[in-house]
């Protein structure tokens, strides 16, 4: 094998490589994209304008109020192990 031939499968093999890397990053970058083109395609547009300003007014939550609800949910996701994936319910019982 001379000098010719083995630059000829060096260069071969690298752009071999290359291509398969490319690919590799073009099938990564589409995946990042499924969801979003997911959420495109189930879009449902929310009802019309008019319909949403007849709904009654809800005045937000005072910063203090928040913070004890937040506490609450903490404590209720600590005791009950919630932190395996469950979701957290918290139910009256009499």
């Amino acid at each position: 094998m001379d000098l010719r031939d083995a630059l000829s499968i060096a260069a071969l093999g690298m752009s071999v490589v290359f291509a398969g890397l490319s690919l590799t990053a073009l099938l990564i970058v589409c995946i990042n994209g499924v969801p979003g083109l997911a959420n495109r395609l189930s879009y449902r547009p929310g009802p019309p304008e008019a319909q949403r300003s007849t709904t009654a007014f809800e005045a937000p939550l005072e910063p203090e109020i928040v913070t004890v609800i937040a506490t609450v949910l903490e404590v209720e996701h600590r005791l009950h192990h919630a932190e395996r994936g469950g979701r957290l319910t918290i139910s009256h019982q009499p």
